[in-house]
């Protein structure tokens, strides 16, 4: 039985009218993307075909591009090269290089908006798995720039395939992130759908019985159905096999179109009539035949628009290429490879994989680092990595490879590691470097010396610091003093910056203050910016923060101007991190949000930045964005400093209550600091999750070991934050101790507090010089220590939550009216009074879903009988059906609401505006309608059934 190749469409009627809905915004110049997805052989390339016949018909213009099977991820923007053709050339601003990443964004959507001025655009994005990393963070860009323009974006993707899964789900996520985003994931057809296909594809009447097994065996996928009813034989059989159906279809054809067949797997999913011309060994009459042939029969589908074939579905490309015998699959390989040279047409990226796959090892070797140079040349720099990678696996086999490829092994090596170590890939960089290292001769040290440094930074990028630090005290030993060049400077700077790293500025001020000098001398730009980031940071960080702060941007500017790109990212990073010392969160966003677009725009993975970012957001109350940013940077991470992500995505969790999540992140976090954890920072995060999960005597542990490490001066910063939270653990040690009537343990704590207390007013005169924090938080620690005697003193807390106000760090300040609104109770303070600061706190921690310091408000609001609400809002929450679920009057009703929030008859007489004598019969009532012994018990109902005051924490749960 014949099936006639495919060209019917059924169902999808959802899909059919987001789309239509999307081309009518788009013609009103709102544009959109659209997301296909969905698993092999599902439709997608027949549901974009329908279309962009359907956008035709309705005045679009469309654009189409096809990512390629063989080559597409180490082809940079190859799809939209296709697509814009009749445009010209996004990778070529008046000719010549874009100059950045941003710049070949930028162009594209220019060319793509000027088109659709005239005509709204359709543009067609077929095959994203197979997708280059340049191509997938230009479709998210576009899709955050469509949304005022006539400018409609469809791309698909395969869901099932398992090599590019990670690389689709944060594609999809950026496309959402952009608001414009139609999400289409497209399932099985139903019965009657594939009923309906099936009958309109035969050339006959198909039994019924086939028909069902057809139903049942595709499984809703109507590629499948297609071909198990080619594959249906005169006696109403079919194959078992996916591929032996698949293949049936060439079955059919005859000897030489089925070679021709091969020679079109080979060259990959689509091929161009003038490369199969030259490549395939019939004469031309006959190779009509072959492809008219396979066209009838649906094995290849023609595109008359740019002259070339395709076969219909990737999984028949696939089938075909397996049948391939080894020998001839090289040679195929080969006459493909050598046809694409011929032509001058092809990229290196494109000749390389074919010479490989040939067996030609000298031709691919040299079409890799050419490729790999042409992908840099367009900021393509996880394609330039792939590339080299490609070149080294093949150097030992080729006699004359230096010569071929332009650079020794040693610098490939280099060149490769660098490039591994820019898209996050740290631990393959640190191999390719030192594999560099062992290549270099000991006559040349000023290259010795540069590789060192260079390991060194990977070495830091897995959290080997004091490697790291060696590497860089040999890399100074090895660059010789005279004559000085900038190898000299440059190691110098990166010796300070190792030493800045380690909270030893005072020791990286003089030697930066030398690379400084040394680079100006011999005219080094590159090592003048790391002397210059340096220089920032250490002056920051001791005390003189005007000098600091200008020399950040000096570095920053010259990063920039000079187009040194990692210098640029380093200066980023230290400023950032020198804003957020120095109290200045919001700056440090503002100028953290611009670095890291400038890093995007250069390929550059920063995940410091990212930590750096998020920390800061974490510290103005901005936690919504700092969790979307961190959950996406968390999904991206490579091994590039995996601690600073993990412990600022810990510090959010605990806030947030997820401390299950949040001691995973700061357990991987000790993976890379074993061997120097840092001033002890962790074991300030790892004492705020013991403390929010009372366990007071782990959480005074993890401080006692964090002072230990933060011994350094300029650590003091660290050590009075870390006092505070010890005296909150030992504060809660010695309450335990009063409780137990254990006089001896009392005081033993007692002892430990005045001992704390001393090291944080020690280290909070230090610091204070430097930063503003420092006495925030000894504000908080003397108040946190005057807590641990057993006084309550409001001020004291009122105090500290007026400093965190001051500098915008309202999470603190929250914590701060929380401890206040509990010594307001403990002093007798008024109602009102505590109401109030209670409120304050708990709207903080409302908006933060801050859930462990809501679940502490509410708890203290229920046991002082305190209201987290106004009585306006009490009334309007109790009338939410109490009266029903009761049996009470609707009075008894907003009575019971204001039992429940702890009001006295007093109270509720005051705000229901009756009399004390009417408030007490209502109780009376309601606590025989209830059958309820007390006021405590009726509350409890009343919270049971309907909750006067749902926060997130309940929300969530």
């Amino acid at each position: 039985m014949e099936a006639r190749a495919s060209g019917v469409f059924v169902g999808r009627l959802r899909e059919r009218a987001e789309f239509e809905r999307a081309m009518d915004a788009t013609r009103d110049g709102s544009g959109a993307t659209v997301v296909v997805s969905g698993e092999a052989g599902i439709g997608k390339t027949r549901l974009a075909s329908e279309f962009a016949r359907g956008a035709r018909d309705a005045g679009f213009e469309v654009l189409l591009g096809r990512s390629i099977d063989l080559v597409g991820t180490e082809l940079p923007y190859q799809p939209f090269v296709e697509a814009l053709r009749p445009l010209g050339d996004p990778r070529q601003v008046d000719g010549r290089s874009p100059g950045s990443q941003l710049n070949v964004f930028e162009n594209a959507l220019t060319m793509l908006e000027e088109r659709a001025a005239a005509t709204p655009v359709l543009l067609v994005l077929e095959d994203l798995h197979w997708a280059d990393t340049s191509t997938l963070d230009l479709v998210v860009f576009l899709a955050h720039n469509v949304a005022e323009r006539p400018l409609l974006m469809l791309t698909t993707y395969r869901a099932d395939e398992p090599s590019s899964a990670e690389r689709m789900r944060r594609l999809e996520d950026g496309v959402r992130r952009s608001g414009s985003a139609i999400v289409l994931e497209v399932g099985a057809l139903d019965r009657d759908e594939l009923a309906a296909l099936v009958a309109a594809q035969a050339d006959t009447l198909v039994p019924a019985a086939v028909t069902d097994t057809i139903i049942v065996r595709s499984e809703g996928n109507p590629f499948f159905a297609e071909e198990l009813l080619a594959a249906v034989g005169d006696g109403g059989e079919l194959t078992r096999r996916l591929r032996d159906l698949l293949l049936q279809r060439v079955a059919r054809l005859d000897y030489p179109a089925q070679g021709v067949m091969r020679l079109a797997a080979v060259a990959g999913r689509e091929i161009r009539y003038p490369l199969l011309h030259a490549t395939v060994e019939l004469p031309e009459g006959d190779l009509r035949d072959s492809l008219r042939q396979a066209v009838d029969h649906g094995v290849l589908v023609a595109e008359p628009e740019t002259g070339s074939f395709r076969f219909r579905h990737a999984l028949l490309a696939a089938a075909v290429y397996a049948t391939i015998l080894p020998g001839e699959r090289e040679e195929l390989h080969a006459r493909i490879a050598e046809g694409l040279a011929r032509s001058t047409a092809a990229a290196p990226a494109e000749l390389a994989p074919h010479w490989e796959a040939a067996g030609r090892s000298a031709e691919a070797l040299a079409a890799s680092v050419d490729a790999a140079r042409e992908a840099e040349a367009v900021f393509g720099l996880a394609e330039a990595h792939a590339h080299l990678e490609r070149a080294l696996g093949l150097w030992h086999g080729v006699p004359d490879a230096a010569e071929l490829s332009g650079l020794d092994l040693a610098e490939l090596c280099a060149r490769t590691a660098e490039l591994a170590s820019q898209v996050g890939a740290a631990q393959r960089a640190l191999g390719l470097g030192r594999r560099a290292i062992e290549l270099v001769s000991d006559d040349d040290p000023h290259r010795a010396a540069l590789l060192h440094v260079r390991v060194a930074e990977y070495l830091y990028a897995t959290g080997s610091n004091d490697d790291a630090l060696a590497a860089l005290e040999r890399a100074v030993e090895l660059a010789p003093v005279e004559p000085p060049s900038p190898e000299r400077a440059y190691s110098l700077g990166s010796l300070a910056g190792g030493l800045m790293m380690g909270w030893r500025h005072a020791e990286s001020l003089p030697i930066a203050e030398e690379a400084l000098a040394h680079a100006r001398s011999v005219g080094a730009r590159e090592a003048e910016v790391r002397a210059l980031t340096v220089l920032g940071a250490d002056l920051a960080y001791l005390g003189r923060t005007g000098e600091g702060i200008a020399r950040s941007r000096e570095a920053l500017q010259l990063a920039e101007r000079i187009g040194d790109h990692i210098g640029l990212e380093r200066a980023y990073v230290n400023f950032t991190d020198a804003l957020t010392m120095l109290g200045r969160h919001r700056e440090s966003v503002r100028l953290g949000q611009s670095g890291l677009e400038a890093m995007r725009r250069y390929g550059i993975d920063s995940t410091v930045l990212v930590s750096n970012q998020i920390e800061a957001l974490l510290a103005i109350g901005d936690w919504d964005e700092a969790e979307r940013l961190s959950a996406a940077a968390l999904r991206a991470t490579t091994s590039s400093f995996p601690d600073v992500l993990s412990i600022v995505r810990a510090d959010l969790e605990i806030g947030r209550g997820q401390f299950d999540t949040a001691r995973a992140h700061l357990e991987a976090a000790c993976a890379s600091l074993h061997e120097n954890g840092g001033p002890g920072r962790h074991a300030g995060y790892l004492a705020e999750l013991a403390l929010w999960e009372r366990r007071w005597t782990d959480a005074d542990a993890a401080i006692h070991a964090g002072l230990a490490r933060a011994h350094q001066r300029e650590a003091a910063q660290i050590r009075v934050q870390l006092c505070a939270k010890g005296l909150r653990a030992e504060g809660e040690l010695a309450a335990l101790a009063r409780a137990r009537r254990d006089a001896d343990g009392v005081q033993t704590w007692l002892a430990r507090t005045q001992k704390l207390i001393g090291v944080a007013r020690r280290a909070a005169a230090e610091a204070s010089a430097v930063t503003p924090n420092a006495h925030g938080w000894l504000t908080l620690a003397e108040a946190e220590y005057q807590r641990a005697g057993g006084a309550a003193r409001p001020e004291s807390w009122s105090e500290a939550a007026a400093g965190w106000q001051r500098l915008e760090r309202p999470p603190l300040a929250a914590y701060c009216r929380w401890r206040q609104a509990e010594a307001l109770v403990a002093v007798g303070a008024s109602r009102i009074e505590t109401s109030v600061t209670l409120r304050e706190a708990h709207a903080v921690a409302t908006r933060l879903r801050c859930k462990p310091l809501l679940r502490e408000l509410e708890l203290l609001a229920l046991r002082a009988r305190l209201d987290l609400a106004s009585p306006e809002a009490a009334l309007s929450n109790g009338k939410q059906g109490l009266e029903d679920i009761l049996g009470l009057t609707p009075r008894e009703a907003e009575v019971l609401a204001l039992v429940a929030r702890g009001y006295t008859n007093r109270e509720i007489a005051a705000a229901l505006v009756i009399s004390v004598k009417t408030a007490s019969v209502h109780v009376s009532r309601i606590l025989r309608k209830l059958d309820a012994p007390n006021r405590l018990e009726a509350a409890t109902i009343a919270h049971r059934l309907a909750p006067p005051h749902r926060g997130p924490a309940e929300n969530d749960a």
